[in-house]
């Protein structure tokens, strides 16, 4: 009887929520916002301005992963298709080819080599007419303001319906006894490499984009500097064209790679009625997109996913107003109260968008509790394991998932702990503040406090040490 006693005190005082002031480690009262609540049961382990209106930065990625898992289901697949009515005769496609986009975020180089084999199997070796660009599926793509000396970054390229591996070209450098040389993949027509590269001899190479110099213009791209020969298949990534012309040029690369010629020039149009589909290529489902937005934040694929909540959705036919409706339709729907919410481009790579630590954390509550949590845990970060969280929270581990959020005078962080005990303990905090960067470490203290406030057997010291804060330029995330 005594052991059974002590065995129910020890699972009372498990599932118990402790009274502790909430310790902000140097942080000041008004430069935080704090919500923390089991996943299981209806207690708040913590609330500390959890009303306030903040800036989220990259943890907004939550509410629109949730909200198109929510309205698409996992099995969402983006469809893009090359049509056309005109006839096809001695290898040669008389007329038009059509490229419908549907904003597809992961739709990548090789997916349109893919449609472009199709075509060569179908006997088509010329293309008489031009390739036009259907971009009927997102009638606007939204803003991401203020960030102007940003623009030519990549995690500024904007999401677009015929978005092509990211719209960014890869420089490969070589250094094989041939001497330093490099190229652009794919072998964009309209842009030209101008590289000065020299023997480096036998030094290190951590990253390429430390040794050499790499200077990007919309259609110039130079290249300098010593490459050492440990550079050998070293490669880097630059933004270059706008999406019309890095499409059309990607695919008149690629056409030729396969022995293809044509088309004559390139546009927009949009595909006739009576056109007939010669290639087509579905995407990998929803979740695998999901994954690559969350681990590793990336802002483009976020910002096509709320346009395409929206173009699913449709409503007014304005597809930034119909995917905020979308996700607002999506909270009421969950009897998520949706003040504070302000939503720019569903991605937090905005100066505009709000959210509030309490509206944030009963969606990641409602998240765990529905019948896609698993697609949406495992699109997140594992504290010291994978993407943005990789250098992070070693003393936690694994048993902790958070998504990061970067901007000037924002950090945040939001997502699950799991007790072992299969417990599971949602959590987000998000530090707004001029000096938010120095904050990082004090940030990751309070939420370790968190961990070990609902879960004491986390075993995590009490002088909780954050890694050492990369080196590498922080970019918004």
């Amino acid at each position: 009887m005594k052991r059974l006693c002590a065995m129910v005190l020890t699972f009372a005082l498990a599932w118990s929520v402790p009274a502790r002031a909430l310790e902000l480690h140097g942080i000041r009262p008004d430069e935080i916002a704090v919500w923390a609540a089991p996943v299981e049961g209806d207690s708040v382990l913590e609330a500390y301005r959890a009303e306030q209106a903040v800036n989220p930065a990259s943890t907004m990625k939550l509410l629109t992963g949730w909200s198109a898992l929510t309205r698409l289901t996992p099995d969402y697949r983006w469809r893009t298709e090359l049509v056309s009515n005109a006839p096809l005769a001695h290898g040669v496609l008389q007329g038009d080819l059509y490229w419908i986009g549907a904003g597809d975020p992961r739709f990548a180089n090789r997916d349109l080599q893919g449609m472009l084999r199709t075509l060569r199997a179908r006997g088509i070796e010329r293309i008489a007419g031009r390739l036009l660009l259907d971009k009927r599926a997102f009638s606007r793509i939204g803003s991401a303001s203020d960030f102007g000396g940003d623009a030519a970054r990549v995690f500024m390229v904007d999401p677009d319906t015929h978005l092509t591996g990211l719209k960014v070209a890869w420089l490969r450098f070589f250094n094989d006894g041939n001497g330093a040389r490099v190229t652009l993949d794919p072998p964009l027509a309209g842009v030209r490499l101008n590289a000065v590269l020299s023997d480096g001899g036998e030094g290190l190479c951590d990253d390429v984009r430390r040794l050499v110099s790499i200077q990007v213009e919309p259609e110039r791209i130079s290249v300098s500097g010593a490459l050492p020969r440990s550079c050998d298949g070293a490669q880097s990534y630059v933004n270059v064209l706008d999406h019309d012309q890095y499409a059309a040029q990607a695919f008149a690369a690629l056409w030729r790679e396969l022995g293809g010629s044509g088309p004559l020039g390139s546009g927009r149009g949009t595909a006739p009625a009576d056109a007939r589909v010669l290639a087509s290529h579905d995407s990998e489902p929803l979740p695998v997109a999901l994954a690559d937005i969350n681990k590793y934040s990336n802002n483009t694929m976020a910002r096509a996913l709320y346009l395409t909540l929206g173009r699913v959705a449709g409503g007014c036919g304005d597809t930034v107003a119909d995917a905020e409706r979308a996700v607002r339709q999506t909270l009421a729907d969950a009897g998520i109260a949706a003040a504070p919410l302000v939503l720019e481009n569903g991605a937090g790579l905005s100066r505009r968008e709000r959210v509030s630590a309490r509206l944030l954390g009963e969606v990641l509550q409602n998240a765990a509790r529905g019948p896609y949590a698993g697609e949406f845990l495992a699109s997140l970060p594992l504290a010291a394991a994978d993407g943005t969280l990789k250098k992070r929270f070693a003393q936690l581990g694994p048993r902790l998932r958070l998504k990061t959020g970067t901007l000037d005078g924002v950090r945040s962080l939001a997502g699950y702990w799991q007790a072992a005990d299969g417990r599971r303990l949602a959590i987000v905090a998000i530090v707004n503040s001029p000096r938010a960067a120095e904050l990082m470490p004090a940030l990751d203290r309070v939420v370790a406090d968190l961990v070990t406030r609902f879960d004491p057997a986390a075993g995590v010291r009490r002088e909780y040490n954050s890694p050492i804060t990369p080196s590498l330029p922080v970019e918004p995330r």
